[in-house]
């Protein structure tokens, strides 16, 4: 599972991640925005939410389930082989890429990968949620109306198989993995009676 935010994502992932349990059968990488100046306590406020191990990624650091991985300031992030790379460029774009991250996973994990875009300023995302929806994976955004900075996730809606408020998406993750719900259609609010269906 891929998940990516930007301003006001720290809450917003906070509350996602208290929603999994402690035996989440899926690893989960994190690319939010952070200052590339400014040393990041993300690692310490995600670990202070719930009993999954909370890492900072390194280079060629192995996938394993039960894991949120976040990724450093100032590096992007590529996934390849089930492992997650490290790497830089000087091209301007917000570090780390949200859209490097989904298009490297989708290539990897194709129909079996979750990304999740939550509250966001920009675009960044929108473009890698193409590639997920194109290999067939499942992208779940943040409810704009709810979330701090609406632009980011709602960039996504036209390949979103659902939208849902932050407080429901750490739940509806963990139906979608373990396998007792699917997302019915593209853009569905999962808030309504059905936008969320269980498996038979």
């Amino acid at each position: 599972m891929v998940v990516g935010a930007s301003a006001g994502g720290i809450e917003a992932l906070s509350i996602v991640v208290s929603g999994l349990s402690g035996t989440f059968p899926a690893p989960i990488v994190v690319a939010q925005h952070l200052h590339p100046d400014h040393p990041s306590s993300l690692v310490e406020i995600i670990a202070r939410r719930k009993e999954l191990r909370v890492l900072e990624i390194e280079d060629r650091m192995p996938l394993e389930a039960a894991t949120v991985y976040i990724v450093p300031p100032n590096r992007h992030v590529s996934i390849s082989d089930h492992e997650i790379r490290l790497d830089s460029d000087h091209t301007g774009r917000p570090k780390p890429s949200v859209d490097r991250l989904l298009e490297s996973a989708s290539e990897v994990f194709g129909e079996r990968l979750i990304a999740v875009i939550l509250s966001g300023t920009g675009s960044d995302g929108a473009a890698g949620a193409q590639h997920v929806a194109a290999v067939g994976g499942t992208v779940i955004a943040q409810d704009p109306e709810t979330a701090t900075f609406p632009a980011m996730p709602r960039s996504l809606l036209p390949h979103t198989d659902g939208v849902t408020r932050v407080e429901a998406i750490g739940p509806l993750l963990e139906s979608l993995v373990s396998g007792v719900a699917t997302i019915k259609g593209p853009e569905e609010s999962l808030d309504r009676p059905g936008g969320a269906r269980r498996s038979a």
